[in-house]
């Protein structure tokens, strides 16, 4: 009998276990419902970051990547004298073989948040050349246009390539290859523009010459760990950015204005960043007053000698003299290609590289930069030789020679606020009629002495062709004198 009741106590504890089952099953959902709620919407819906997966009646469950398009933002500036230039955030999509740039806007072409256009722009759909002289016309019809349109998502093309980093796009034509331009219109512009992102931006490059990015690539380097894209040979790749800079902000010439720049970048920090690329030693010019009695060092003076006009014609003379006044003096080109070289970059100039550079271009940039910062001061002619003051330590002296031709303000302008932006000392020379060669060429009578205001009204070209096409410098030695003894003393 016994036997028989112990069974009966088990079968009953079986009996039961649905009901246990039942209980736990709805204490867990009691406990556990929000969360699978929360769950069950992100598997249905999706979210920012999780795929979602979708029945597919073929295939069953599949998952598909959702694009979260934020709100975008649109600040253009096109009312700048010297370049155009859009910020872009958002989702932007970059298509290079067509020159277009999409900003998706969740709510369409409509909804987007666009200020700073011209007027008369669409704010939808608008052009821009990514290029820092936009006020030559000539130049600009060589430049490449990019179309930037505001889309919806479904109208815009597909992302091939997704970056992390914001891009800077630009473009790498005009006036390439002249030594002044190279600094003035693209290396510092470019600087300004992407300096403060620590290299942490992709270029995009229009009309790139990949002889320039081997001639600078000390310091492309520098401003981007990533390689330049040449938008042109970019295939069909479109490129997708969370921020997009269209275009260099440029201030002044081969200068910066700080209380426009990021973070206050100023021409003192560029020279320091160029000698940071290039290793260069000497960061301040000679002090003679420092140096041991007896044995001070004499401050060495670099003559730019211009293998094209605007010479010196009575160069050993100036050297001679300068030797007097007390200075170590050299005489150089710096940067123009050996008289062998036949391959010369368009638009180059004196100090200018070559188009087909490669190795050579590069090693004459590191030769320059070392050769220019071993001197206190400098001397030229106006001219992009002038430009490797770049290089100069500071408070180094520049001393440029203005060739006749109502040329002051000009050479005030491109070399003579550059030297004090970068904490150097300027001296400025504006040559008579009898220290220039035109006396030879034309009567005193003539209006290229009497009045160069008309031929400038008439022409920039009749002004290049004349002043700085057919003139060189003889130095009248007596009265340049006081400027070489007044370079003395301010290195003291």
């Amino acid at each position: 009998m016994k036997p028989a009741a112990r069974s009966k106590r088990g079968r009953g504890v079986f009996c039961n276990l649905p009901l246990l089952l039942l209980i736990g099953a709805i204490q867990f959902l009691v406990i556990y419902s929000p969360a699978i709620d929360r769950y069950m919407v992100m598997i249905t819906k999706g979210k920012p970051g999780f795929p979602s997966l979708l029945l597919d009646g073929r295939r069953g469950f599949k998952l598909v990547e959702e694009e979260f398009v934020p709100e975008p933002r649109v600040a253009c500036d096109f009312a700048d004298p010297r370049s155009d230039v859009c910020e872009l955030e958002g989702a932007i999509r970059i298509r290079g073989s067509t020159s277009e740039v999409f900003v998706v806007a969740p709510g369409g072409a409509g909804a987007a948040n666009v200020t700073g256009l011209g007027a008369g722009m669409n704010a939808t759909s608008w052009r821009i050349q990514p290029y820092t002289r936009k006020g030559e016309a000539r130049v600009m019809r060589g430049i490449t246009e990019l179309t930037v349109r505001v889309v919806a998502a479904g109208e815009a093309p597909p992302c091939s390539v997704r970056h992390d980093v914001p891009a800077v796009v630009y473009s790498n034509g005009g006036y390439c290859g002249n030594y002044y331009h190279d600094f003035n219109d693209n290396i510092i512009p470019l600087f300004i523009t992407s300096r403060h992102l620590s290299g942490e931006v992709q270029l995009l490059v229009a009309q790139k010459q990949r002889w320039w990015f081997h001639k600078y690539r000390e310091i492309v380097d520098g401003l981007t760990n990533y390689e330049a894209v040449d938008l042109g040979g970019d295939g069909g790749e479109v490129r997708c950015f969370p921020r997009a800079t269209l275009g260099l902000r440029s201030h002044k010439d081969l200068s910066i204005d700080p209380r426009r720049a990021p973070r206050n970048l100023s021409m003192v920090d560029f020279k320091r960043f160029l000698m940071w690329r290039y290793a260069l030693p000497r960061e301040h010019a000679i002090r003679t007053e420092d140096e041991e009695p007896g044995r001070a060092a004499r401050p060495r003076l670099l003559i730019i000698a211009r293998r094209s006009r605007r010479r010196f014609v009575n160069l050993p003379e100036i050297v001679a003299l300068a030797e007097e006044v007390g200075f170590d003096v050299t005489t150089s080109d710096v940067m123009s290609p050996p008289p062998s070289s036949k391959k010369t970059a368009p638009g180059a100039g004196a100090g200018a590289g070559t188009a087909g550079a490669g190795d050579e271009g590069h090693a004459r940039m590191a030769d320059a930069s070392a050769l220019v910062n071993s001197f206190d001061a400098m001397l030229a002619v106006h001219g992009s030789g002038l430009t490797n003051l770049v290089f100069l330590p500071m408070n180094a002296v520049v001393v440029q020679v203005v060739p006749l031709g109502r040329m002051e303000e000009l050479a005030m302008d491109e070399y003579g606020v550059p030297p004090r932006d970068m904490n150097m000392r300027y001296l400025q020379y504006n040559i008579t009629a009898e220290e220039s060669t035109l006396s030879e060429a034309f009567p005193r009578t003539h209006p290229v002495f009497l009045d160069p205001a008309p031929i400038h009204k008439q022409s920039w070209s009749l002004v290049k062709d004349i002043y700085l096409g057919q003139q060189d410098v003889r130095l009248d030695l007596r009265r340049f004198r006081p400027v070489l003894e007044k370079a003395i003393r301010l290195l003291r």
